[in-house]
């Protein structure tokens, strides 16, 4: 539907704003030798949560695929095919818990992503500190 494909356009919107995120925290990281632990960190969380998107896609292209079925299945099966139809529903049932299980594995790495983003702040902010003190003195 029209609200369905509103909706994943906003977030693949959102997707792609966050992966500018990443490239731009990953281009300030790649000059500092020591943040290369924390870099390498970075690297794979962004890495865990596009991956974690792209099966979230394919889910989702599973669930409509599946919806489909269903519907076309339920609109020319008769009474003897039912048997079929409760197994569709279940495969679709299956899917919508893995892509719930996406969506919680995607909202972990943002809330890490965010934490890691607000560890680098602080670092940054406590460098800064500790150059002005050092001057100081």
């Amino acid at each position: 539907s029209t609200s369905q494909k509103a909706e994943q356009k906003e977030e693949e919107d959102i997707f792609k704003s966050l992966e500018k995120d990443f490239q731009l925290v990953l281009c300030e990281l790649d000059g500092d030798k020591s943040l290369d632990k924390f870099r390498v960190e970075y690297e794979k969380v962004a890495q865990a949560l596009r991956k974690s998107h792209d099966s979230e896609k394919r889910l989702m292209a599973e669930r409509r695929e599946l919806t489909v079925e269903i519907t076309d299945a339920a609109l020319s099966q008769s009474q003897e095919d039912q048997t079929e139809l409760t197994s569709l529903k279940r495969e679709l049932e299956k899917a919508w818990k893995m892509i719930d299980t996406a969506q919680d594995e995607v909202k972990k790495h943002k809330e890490v992503i965010l934490s890691l983003q607000q560890e680098l702040k602080n670092s940054k902010m406590n460098e800064q500190h500790s150059g002005k003190s050092k001057r100081t003195d």
